[in-house]
């Protein structure tokens, strides 16, 4: 469901039980395609769903741990962060920020995303 007030467009995307941590699910608020992330520390998050490369639908892709290290084989999860990974060439985005790892001057559009009263919603 979709509204519009004041120009501000809101979609209420699902249930929050039905979103748990370390899950992704697609919606649409206006004519933006989101795909709405619960990090692992139960934040949420939403991003353009639509990779920067090709236009492959990122809600179709993996949620991973970033992994961190400071050299060669000394490799880690870093803390607060998890990557979105394109289905069709692997491309990750930072789910915080929208970041493109292999560029971090590219990134995604955000959408706001909320619970109001045992629902997430998301708008723009």
């Amino acid at each position: 469901m979709s509204v519009s007030t004041s120009e501000v467009q809101r979609t209420v995307v699902c249930e929050s039980d039905e979103l748990s941590p370390g899950e992704m699910v697609a919606a649409t608020v206006g004519s933006l395609h989101i795909v709405v992330v619960r990090a692992r520390d139960g934040s949420l998050h939403a991003l353009e769903d639509r990779c920067l490369h090709q236009g492959a639908r990122l809600s179709r892709g993996r949620l991973l741990d970033a992994i961190d290290g400071e050299r060669p084989g000394d490799y880690r999860v870093a803390p607060d962060s998890e990557l979105v990974k394109c289905p069709w060439h692997g491309y990750e985005y930072d789910v915080r920020t929208g970041c493109a790892l292999f560029d971090r001057r590219r990134r995604l559009r955000r959408a706001r995303v909320y619970e109001d009263d045992g629902q997430i919603v998301a708008e723009r």
